[in-house]
């Protein structure tokens, strides 16, 4: 008789052995006052430096609607760290650089274009996870063109770049007023699939069970 309780407890396990399916808390960088071409910030525990063009760096949460920055994959919009705003003219590179390796490395963007298509090229792919007017300046998404290049006339969103990055660089095109963005990290640790000694306690488990 005790056997057909099984059944339900095994889903049970199974379903607290798998991956979480739901999205991720990103920490967004807090960014200090600019000094010249340079601005340095902290991720959490990762340092990190911006270097390139710098129109303004503002404090002021131009992160909204809360649904434009968030995702199956991020749960949460930047908010209170900061925003670098550029005008994308396309006289230099800019790039940042990091203490450490880092993966899941998300970037969300305001105002990306004007009357005009305004466009960053990075030198890392990158995939859109969200996207959507802004709650100050209207418009709609952001795009993608080849995989590294993010373009849009007058778009929000955010996107995740592939892969271990110890830093990355970008350059602009058509440039406008100003558009603006902050970069943050999903968590670091990585553990998609069970050890060894999890299966061998999963499975001795059930034979318990049983």
């Amino acid at each position: 008789m005790r056997m057909k309780n099984i059944g339900p407890l095994v889903i049970v396990l199974a379903l607290a052995a798998a991956p979480c399916a739901f999205a991720s808390p990103v920490t967004y960088a807090t960014w200090n006052n600019p000094s010249g071409s340079t601005v340095t910030g902290t991720i959490g525990t990762v340092g990190v430096t911006y270097t390139g063009e710098i129109d303004f760096v503002s404090h002021f949460n131009y992160f909204l609607p809360l649904s434009t920055y968030t995702s199956s994959t991020v749960s949460n919009a930047p908010t209170t760290g900061g925003m670098i705003a550029i005008t994308g003219n396309g006289t230099t590179t800019n790039t940042f650089t990091f203490s450490q390796p880092v993966s899941g490395l998300i970037l969300s963007e305001v105002s990306l274009g004007g009357s005009t298509n305004t466009s960053y090229t990075f030198n890392n792919n990158f995939s859109i996870l969200s996207c959507g007017a802004g709650a100050f300046y209207g418009g709609g998404c952001i795009h993608e063109s080849g995989g590294n290049t993010m373009f849009a006339q007058e778009g929000d969103g955010t996107i995740e770049f592939a892969g271990a990055l110890s830093s990355l660089s970008f350059t602009t095109a058509n440039g406008e007023y100003w558009n603006g963005f902050t970069i943050g990290l999903l968590p670091q640790s990585e553990s998609p699939v069970p050890e060894p000694g999890t299966l061998v306690l999963f499975g001795t488990g059930i034979l318990g069970l049983a």
